[in-house]
């Protein structure tokens, strides 16, 4: 599913309109219905709120198909008819000869009814800015939005919660609070801001007909991730398949007091059907796991570099402490990696492999093999100089700016995790707060690098990683408070077989009649 600005989203709808000759007037019926679709049947009596621009005529359009259905409605207007412009113009004019009653809310005294009318309604619209806010409004809108507020678990909102920058998602003084955003063509970027998420509640993206081929040419490839979108990504297993076929995976993780990294890191990996998995530690560590660590093998330190050679893709960071000997760890796997680099084995940098890295990004342009890195905002902040603060208000630019600068694939932690390269940007759907736990991005860790040493292309191991690891969580946390890193490391293998059986298509043949 797309995810666009609203630039984007307006150039598309001028086209479809002066390009393919689609009239305005029917991409507004075609929201009025999509919106009718997210609507219960038993409604007795909807309120619906419009200002003058498109936002306004879909609601408009709406309330010609619910009052055609014999549902009760009132329209309530925040300009005066004669601003109201273009194709919403043809709807208000529809509505009036229809006698549909339309209201303006122009003083305090018009509010008395307007108040009674939200209380009695079982649904009330939000149609009065859509992608149309630029940041201002009257201290009487802001007074209405306020009023509406004051039944959220009625409200739809249309296209945009009024009052929510689109782009940037970032609410104002008076914004909507929606039970329910219907949103058209895509997710707008700034949905995915965490302070917008209070005003949006359910989002659902509709189609209004614009043609898929325009669509495809006006893609900013960007993308929320669903299970539609991973199944194509999903490693098949040969017949013939042997451990060689499925990648060797080295990760170089764990430490004194950090040992449940290593483990939660390489089990993961073994759960996502690598191959061969080997861990290389200190010796001290390496005492502590082996005996813990039946299905995996142990590489002392002073032999990383055959280790490296070895593996299709290396975990580095997961544990290993934050003391210098970490950075001359990576600066030994870097050099064998460049060595190598025609082989394009994969780096996937984790928690102390990042911290080492602080201060120390131009080591990112000396590597010319994939290399993906997991930060959480705190790591990241630190990566790339930007407050935590700042960062959590722009995560979609912060992490393709990066990603773009330094020539890797970034996995930015935390709700909807983003992850890019740069050039093209996924938003993950998956995961929940039940899997807040230490540990839990250890086992992120072992999926991606597991993926990645089984063939997959750098953004494409991360993306799908990032979707199994919180898909899991998903499941687990319906039946349980929180989610343990060990449980989803658990659940990996059932839930890959289950995945692969909705996608792969078995061919049948018919007998040869002789």
């Amino acid at each position: 599913m797309e995810i666009m600005d609203v630039k984007t989203l307006r150039s598309m709808d001028e086209r479809a309109i002066t390009e393919y000759g689609i009239p305005g007037i029917l991409l507004m019926e075609a929201a009025a219905s999509s919106l009718l679709r997210h609507i219960n049947p038993s409604l007795s009596y909807a309120v619906i709120l419009c200002g003058r621009g498109n936002n306004g005529g879909d609601g408009i359009a709406l309330a010609i198909k619910l009052y055609q259905m014999g549902k009760e409605v009132d329209v309530y207007l925040l300009d005066d008819v004669d601003q109201i412009k273009g194709d919403a113009s043809v709807f208000y004019r529809v509505a009036s000869k229809m006698e549909i009653p339309m209201t303006i809310l122009k003083e305090e005294e018009d509010l008395w009814s307007f108040q009674e009318a939200l209380g009695d309604a079982d649904l009330i619209v939000d149609a009065l800015y859509g992608t149309g806010f630029h940041g201002e409004m009257s201290p009487f809108t802001g007074l209405v939005i306020d009023m509406v507020n004051e039944y959220q678990e009625k409200v739809m909102a249309v296209d945009v919660p009024s009052g929510l920058l689109p782009d940037q998602g970032a609410p104002s003084y008076y914004t909507v609070r929606a039970k329910k955003t219907v949103t058209f063509e895509a997710y707008k970027k700034g949905f995915f801001s965490y302070a917008a998420m209070p005003y949006l509640g359910e989002i659902l993206v509709e189609s209004v007909g614009i043609p898929k081929k325009l669509k495809a040419e006006m893609s900013q490839s960007t993308y929320f991730v669903t299970e539609e979108t991973v199944r194509a990504l999903l490693p098949r297993r040969a017949v013939t398949g042997h451990k060689n076929t499925y990648g060797r995976v080295l990760a170089v993780a764990g430490s004194q007091g950090f040992t449940g990294a290593a483990v939660l890191t390489v089990n993961a990996a073994v759960a996502s059907g690598s191959g061969l998995v080997v861990l290389t530690s200190f010796d001290d560590t390496l005492k502590v796991l082996a005996p813990r660590l039946t299905e995996v093998m142990s590489l002392p330190l002073e032999k990383l570099e055959s280790g490296v050679r070895s593996a299709q893709a290396v975990a580095f960071g997961p544990g290993l402490g934050q003391h210098r000997d970490v950075y001359k760890m990576l600066l030994r796997t870097v050099k064998i990696l460049q060595e190598e680099k025609e082989s394009q084995k994969t780096l996937v940098l984790d928690a102390d492999g990042l911290r080492a890295m602080t201060g120390k990004c131009d080591l990112f342009e000396e590597m010319s093999f994939p290399v993906i890195i997991t930060p959480h905002p705190g790591e990241m902040s630190l990566l790339s100089g930007i407050s935590k603060e700042e960062l959590e208000k722009n995560r979609l630019e912060t992490a393709e700016s990066f990603a773009k600068k330094h020539g890797i694939v970034v996995v930015l932690k935390g709700y909807y995790t983003v992850i890019t390269d740069g050039e093209r940007t996924y938003v993950n759907s998956t995961g929940s707060s039940a899997m807040a736990q230490g540990g839990m991005g250890d086992a992120l860790t072992g999926i991606i690098a597991s993926l990645a040493g089984q063939g997959l292309q750098a953004l494409d191991a991360a993306v799908l990683g990032v979707y199994i690891h919180g898909a899991i969580g998903d499941e687990l946390s319906e039946t349980r408070y929180t989610v343990k890193p060990s449980e989803v490391v658990e659940n990996i293998p059932r839930y890959l077989k289950e995945l692969l059986d909705k996608t792969v298509v078995r061919e049948r043949t018919s007998p040869t009649v002789m």
